[in-house]
């Protein structure tokens, strides 16, 4: 059945393309790269590409889109450079959905109806990507915008979901989703207010039901508060609980920065439920935070400002299992500043010290970066070095030195040596359109 539905998609783009060139949008990358290290006798080369294409399309007046991302199976890190013995086998389609937006009927309220590769974000604790179906999205009905999707089966059977959004008050918004599969439903409820000016509320909560356990309301859930008391100055405070062992299926991964809300559901926790508190300023150019949260029984507080060039930072984590046993995990400071030596040459230098409380070690980083632009045969050469040690012993210093090149013909280059891996030389290319 799946295999059907795709063949359907790309025949139906194949059909449309003819009727509407204009809208049709081709992007992809084709990337190889070679990497050899050296540390002592050992030597090591890896090969390896990627490749991916991204296929879109849109017609009238863009209220009809469809979308195709083709590459690679798996990362390929074999004796080739770039592998020719690559068959169809080994292209996968990674996304395909079509989708449009209108009404069910003459006079119905507007939706956007896909079919393909779902993306639901209903919430960071009601997602589901990556996954084949059908959703509906953006039904406003008065005083409410609907939402709901099917997924085909997976490893956790069908997947059914749907999503409503109160639109009541202006300043208020409350939401509810439901997930389910063949294990379990998801219930999940959420909402925010800004009750007063510089006051903003919000809450989550996620509980699901299994035919074992019953309907569990305790599961996840987390409400704070931040305030704005004056310009460039704010507090948060809130709780969150998440019940042992809790599976964090339809909660949105991970992200890349460590930033988001969700976040702390995939990191490992000192304890299951806790306060957290939080405080940001910004004064005379000084920037200063501060946070506590019992759940990772940890604290951390942290300055930075920039004064004629130079930029200092500042931070230190403290591990607070209790008010009698506070004991200071790490603190880095640091100093930079970018110098122009001449014109054409500008050397950015930094420090870095880290103070690893329980090692009882403090580790010293000096490093040094530039680009040059004084020798037109090498405009763009970043060079880079830096240098480590916790101790006056030969033995505790390390050091790394690099430098990356973006040829003329496109070839980036690049090279390493540290005294704890030896050296490394990369080169590869990538073409994009």
């Amino acid at each position: 059945m799946k295999r059907s539905i795709i063949l359907a998609l790309v025949a139906a783009l194949i059909a449309a393309a003819p009727v509407a060139a204009a809208g049709l949008d081709i992007s992809g990358a084709i990337e190889t790269k070679i990497e050899v290290n050296k540390n002592g006798k050992d030597l090591t080369v890896v090969p390896g590409s990627e490749l991916s294409l991204n296929l879109g399309l849109s017609a009238a007046e863009d209220k009809v889109r469809a979308g195709l991302e083709f590459g690679l199976a798996k990362k390929t890190e074999n004796e080739d450079l770039v592998p020719t013995d690559i068959t169809l086998g080994d292209i996968a389609l990674k996304q395909a959905f079509i989708e449009a937006d209108g009404a069910f009927w003459h006079g119905g309220p507007e939706a956007t109806t896909r079919f393909g590769t779902l993306d639901i974000r209903y919430s960071p604790y009601a997602s589901l990507a990556k996954r084949s179906g059908i959703s509906i999205s953006g039904v406003d009905v008065e005083v409410a915008a609907l939402n709901g999707f099917y997924a085909l089966p997976a490893d956790n059977g069908h997947v059914l979901g749907m999503r409503g959004d109160l639109l009541i008050l202006e300043d208020v918004a409350v939401g509810a989703s439901v997930i389910k599969d063949d294990e379990i439903t998801r219930l999940q409820l959420d909402a925010a207010a800004a009750p007063l000016e510089g006051l903003n509320v919000r809450g989550a909560i996620a509980a699901d039901h299994t035919d074992e356990s019953g309907l569990k309301m305790n599961n996840l859930w987390t409400v704070q508060a931040g305030y704005e008391l004056a310009d460039s100055t704010t507090i948060t405070a809130g709780y969150k609980h998440i019940t042992d062992g809790y599976v964090p299926r339809y909660v949105a991964e991970k992200s890349k920065d460590g930033d988001a809300e969700h976040d702390w559901i995939h990191l490992p926790r000192a304890k299951n439920s806790g306060l957290f508190v939080g405080f940001e300023t910004e004064q005379q150019g000084v920037e200063l935070h501060a946070n506590y949260d019992q759940m990772f029984a940890e604290a951390k507080i942290g300055a930075g400002t920039e004064y004629e060039g130079f930029k200092f930072d500042v931070e230190t984590v403290l591990a607070v299992p209790a008010v009698s046993g506070i004991a200071a995990k790490t603190t880095t400071f640091g100093v930079g500043r970018e110098f122009e030596v001449m014109e054409g040459l500008a050397i950015d230098a930094s420090y870095k010290g880290k103070w690893a409380g329980e090692e009882r070690k403090l580790v010293h980083t000096i490093g040094a970066k530039t680009t040059l632009g004084l020798i037109p045969a090498v405009n763009g050469l970043e060079l880079s070095a830096e240098v480590s040690a916790s101790e006056f012993s030969l033995d505790a210093v390390g050091y790394k030195v690099g430098a990356k090149f973006e040829a003329p013909n496109g070839v980036n280059l690049g090279i390493e040596h540290a005294r704890s891996t030896g050296t490394t030389f990369n080169a590869g290319m990538k073409v994009e359109f």
